[in-house]
């Protein structure tokens, strides 16, 4: 029997050939038609993309959210253009310390992207790991980045995501303090009437993710999202026994090997 809820998935950068691109960043990375063939693929009648916001609001079987993370300007140029001629949503997380730097989202362009209906959220302000973050830390971060994102784009800044995967103890609180209205995770799950609007799931898009799975997740598909929390649950427990920053070494030690092997 089918999972019902709605799905979050979260991009990141795109290039024209992820394959050329060095590890470990090309994991995240992906090729313009590999995204073009997804968005295909959510185009079923039965589908239907909509805003975080309203989804929040009105979590129904069927509905989807395309997220961005990290605000790469290739979210402008890539991603972008296609979700504004299938007249679609998305929802695009910023560092704000970032706006203007090289490779990333300026104040024009998000300017343009927000006139166009697209949702404007935080990703905090330096993209730091929060995981052993204080309490004070963590309002710096989100605080600042919200005022920064407010004050550039002219409108509330009520969204955001969590950088890396890995959250304190107490971020939900400390968000939901500062003004956010929805805080998103990279922990997988569909959204439902019962979900914590401060720790909200989303499905992390990689390049080797077939167009196929997005539909297979947003038709609640019992064993693809089983797969998905039990790897998630995996890493977890990884991070926990050798800590977040060894972990990272020997995912990015695995992934030159692996791309070293493939070349």
């Amino acid at each position: 029997m089918p999972v019902t809820g709605a799905a979050v998935f979260v991009y990141h950068d795109f290039v024209e050939d992820p394959v050329a691109t060095p590890p470990p960043a090309h994991a995240y990375m992906l090729g313009q038609r590999q995204f073009a063939a997804q968005l295909a693929a959510l185009a079923a009648p039965e589908l239907r993309a909509s805003r975080l916001g309203d989804v929040l609001a009105a979590p129904a079987a069927g509905r989807f959210v395309l997220s961005f993370d990290d605000g790469h300007i290739s979210n402008y140029t890539v991603a972008f253009p296609m979700l504004v001629a299938r007249r679609w949503p998305g929802c695009f997380f910023i560092v704000a310390s970032r706006v203007g730097a090289p490779h990333a989202l300026g104040w024009r362009e998000l300017r343009e992207m927000a006139a166009a209906g697209m949702e404007i959220g935080s990703h905090s302000l330096t993209h730091p790991f929060l995981h052993r973050a204080s309490a004070a830390d963590i309002r710096r971060e989100f605080e600042e980045s919200k005022r920064i994102l407010e004050d550039g784009l002219g409108q509330p800044v009520t969204l955001a995501s969590l950088p890396y995967g890995t959250a304190g103890t107490d971020m939900r609180a400390v968000i939901a303090e500062i003004g956010y209205h929805a805080f998103c995770t990279s922990e997988p799950g569909l959204v439902s009437p019962r979900t914590d609007r401060m720790a909200v799931p989303r499905i992390a898009i990689k390049q080797r993710t077939p167009a196929v799975f997005l539909a297979n997740i947003v038709a609640g598909h019992t064993l693809t999202l089983a797969t998905l929390r039990s790897c998630y649950a995996v890493k977890k427990v990884g991070k926990q026994l050798v800590g977040i920053e060894r972990w990272r070494r020997v995912r990015r030690a695995l992934a030159t090997v692996t791309a070293g092997a493939g070349s």
